[in-house]
């Protein structure tokens, strides 16, 4: 029960992230323009495999230049007391556009000690169409 709260944390956070990160900038009184045809966005890859307590893979790609993969495994681990017990690991990576055109890149790693993301920006370090996760140099 504890690895999913741990798990289900972790994507709250990654999701708040990328909220913060791709907030609309501007006046927030003004009115919200509708979506035309030419912003809507289409998934360009999709692929997921469940393993059940053998992992499991997903990546995705779409067509406003966000890309996200992620591979979880498990591990056999020690809790408190000394006990073996199955611990998900997780790397992943995840990029998107910002609206400054600017391309933002998180690789991360997931375990028993917490969550550990490198960061950064440019076309170079984080995942590119075509990859999936573990990217080299991740977390």
């Amino acid at each position: 029960m504890n690895k999913f709260v741990v798990f289900a944390s972790v994507c709250c956070v990654l999701l708040a992230g990328k909220m913060v990160l791709t907030a609309p900038q501007g006046n927030p009184d003004a009115a919200v323009a509708p979506r035309s045809a030419a912003q809507d966005v289409q998934t360009v890859r999709y692929y997921s495999e469940n393993n059940g307590l053998d992992g499991y893979k997903f990546t995705y790609e779409l067509s406003d230049g966000q890309i996200r993969s992620e591979v979880g495994t498990y591990r056999d681990t020690k809790d408190a007391e000394g006990n073996i017990v199955k611990t998900l690991f997780v790397q992943g990576s995840y990029s998107f556009v910002g609206p400054d055109g600017q391309t933002y890149w998180v690789n991360y790693t997931a375990d028993e000690n917490g969550y550990h993301p490198k960061v950064g920006t440019g076309p170079t370090g984080g995942i590119q169409a075509g990859q999936d996760a573990p990217i080299e140099g991740s977390a």
